[in-house]
């Protein structure tokens, strides 16, 4: 019995040293991609070439800590969307934006990062009349950022309680008002914000990564375009459908169409 406890608590020592290895490999790899990364900012002026190089060894740096640990958190997929903004790869600096917003959907910095990125992209899509009709209705699901609305939903719903309780034994009509006012402002922001979790979690999404493909009616080759021009790299759709190695998508417009597996990744 001894001996077995001693094995158990032996090959658990291994696993605890293993894993603290593994970390440590993490951090050392991310301190050697931040330098490197920093390194082609300072000389990206008079090196241009050179800066690219060191911009692709950061972004190696960070794949294998992505790839080959647990260290995974928004700030490494967005200095890895940094690096390949750099690299002018707007694909992949878009899919890391968006992959870092999945973690942490509070932060501003991140978001004004993706807007820009979005906004260098080839391929803009005009929304559809209900979509612009919706966003006007309910600005703030659309406009306000997610962190906002959490600030703005917990507040009224404090509200909604204590005006609930004070209505126990003091009603005045100003009261019922602002009890009535914080019940509708809870409701809004509350559905916004699982409307946003659920969105985030159960509904795919993906970024076209290659530099131009041709969107097709059906699953093959031998299905006519889609389109009269091809989409581009940082197209951004919603997954319908995927299939003998095509993915049925929807755009931001609301068209669908299929593209190969390998001109785009999923979030």
């Amino acid at each position: 019995m001894k001996s077995k406890l001693l094995l158990l608590l032996t090959i658990l020592a291994c696993c605890q040293l293993h894993a603290q290895m593994a970390a440590d490999q993490a951090a050392l790899l991310c301190s050697e991609a931040e330098a490197l990364f920093h390194e082609a900012n300072e000389i990206s002026r008079r090196e241009p070439a050179r800066a690219i190089e060191l911009c692709r060894k950061a972004a190696a740096r960070y794949e294998r800590v992505l790839l080959g640990s647990d260290l995974k958190n928004s700030k490494i997929h967005y200095n890895l969307g940094n690096i390949y903004f750099r690299m002018q790869d707007t694909g992949r600096a878009i899919l890391e934006y968006r992959r870092a917003l999945q973690l942490d959907p509070n932060d501003a910095k991140l978001l004004q990062n993706l807007q820009f990125a979005r906004a260098s992209r080839q391929d803009q899509f005009k929304e559809p009349e209900q979509t612009r009709v919706l966003k006007t209705l309910f600005f703030w699901h659309y406009d306000f950022p997610f962190y906002l609305r959490q600030y703005v939903f917990l507040a009224f719903f404090l509200l909604l309680w204590l005006c609930a309780t004070v209505c126990i034994w003091y009603r005045p009509l100003w009261l019922k008002v602002s009890l009535f006012f914080a019940i509708i402002v809870s409701i809004g922001f509350g559905s916004s914000l699982s409307l946003t979790l659920y969105q985030l979690r159960k509904e795919r999404f993906g970024v076209i990564l290659a530099r131009e493909v041709i969107a097709r009616k059906g699953d093959s080759d031998s299905y006519a375009p889609s389109f009269t021009d091809p989409l581009h790299a940082g197209t951004e759709f919603k997954l319908l459908q995927q299939r003998q190695g095509w993915a049925e998508i929807q755009l931001p417009d609301k068209q669908t169409c299929w593209l190969p597996n390998q001109d785009f990744e999923l979030l």
